[in-house]
């Protein structure tokens, strides 16, 4: 698996993303890593699982394809953009013709999310994986590309399924794509102009949350601000109602409910909702201070402030 924390160009993992159909970052937050506003992502569970089990999938495709020699594959560069890269996790080598006939992604994914891949050597595969090996296979020149999917139970390390995909090149996608990806490249990150925002993924919510700001300074608002923030206060709005709309349902519902606890489907005679106690554990530390009969020093001494923001609408 190789490593590009520290490199800034566009990568077969980026292009949904620049489309709109990644489910884990938007084509705003992909511009702020690429000109250096955002870390690296940080290591996390479903991460450090596909390093584990990068090796045992390899290792089972490899068993199930004695015609393919498996390499490791490092970066690869666009030869007419260089700002376009393609990090593969294995080239495929024919053994008869020792040519390089096709490249391998191997993933991981909950078994519970196993209905979103569909029959195997399909290309019925989650679109965001599909796009990458479409820009790996143009990038490589090559005619197609595997799939090879180790699915787990949730918090395990051990392949409960494996599966396998085949996707068939396709010119005019990859085609597609590298234009896509060089006006993004040319309008945005090469003049620092940041792309709209069109969708609040996790790392553009917490990076505008927590940009550092001038205290007391505020800016004029113009048309364009006012209509925000006319849209902001509708949303606002909307909100506030759904919320009431949504707590009138859950209570018409617990009403009815009687004495029970939830409510069985009649024809397949699982739990379709429950109300059962649940518990929790919470530190008093006031009332802690108090026994200890701790002075009003101590107790200042080992609190911590927190500081944050809040967003607030005058009416």
């Amino acid at each position: 698996m190789t490593d590009r924390s520290k490199v800034k160009a566009i990568g077969g993992s980026d292009i949904a993303a620049l489309l709109g159909l990644s489910p884990w970052k938007s084509a705003h937050s992909l511009y702020l890593h690429l000109i250096g506003e955002l870390p690296p992502v940080e290591d996390n569970p479903a991460m450090e699982r596909g390093r584990i089990l990068e090796p045992v999938i390899a290792d089972i495709f490899a068993a199930n394809h004695e015609e393919f020699e498996s390499r490791q594959s490092g970066i690869v560069e666009s030869v007419k953009y260089p700002f376009l890269i393609g990090s593969p996790d294995r080239r495929l080598v024919h053994i008869n013709d020792c040519f390089v006939d096709s490249g391998l992604e191997i993933k991981t994914a909950d078994i519970t999310k196993a209905s979103e891949w569909g029959d195997e050597m399909s290309d019925e595969i989650p679109v965001a994986y599909l796009l990458q090996c479409q820009w790996y296979c143009g990038l490589l020149g090559l005619p197609d590309w595997y799939i090879a999917v180790g699915f787990v139970k949730p918090g395990s390390k051990k392949i409960g399924g494996y599966r396998e995909y085949r996707i068939e090149h396709d010119a005019a996608r990859y085609a597609a794509m590298v234009q896509k990806a060089v006006d993004f490249w040319e309008s945005h990150v090469v003049p620092r102009i940041p792309p709209e925002i069109t969708e609040p993924d996790a790392s553009t919510v917490d990076f505008y949350n927590r940009k550092e700001r001038n205290k007391d300074s505020m800016i004029f608002s113009d048309d364009a601000l006012d209509e925000e923030i006319w849209a902001l206060r509708h949303r606002q709005e909307m909100l506030k109602d759904a919320k009431q709309s949504f707590e009138l349902a859950k209570t018409q519902l617990l009403a009815k409910l009687g004495t029970s606890e939830g409510i069985i489907d009649r024809h397949t005679g699982k739990n379709i909702l429950t109300f059962r106690e649940q518990s929790t554990t919470s530190f008093d530390h006031k009332a802690l201070c108090a026994d200890l009969e701790l002075d009003k020093e101590v107790i200042e001494k080992y609190s911590r402030k927190t500081h944050f923001r809040v967003l607030r609408l005058a009416k």
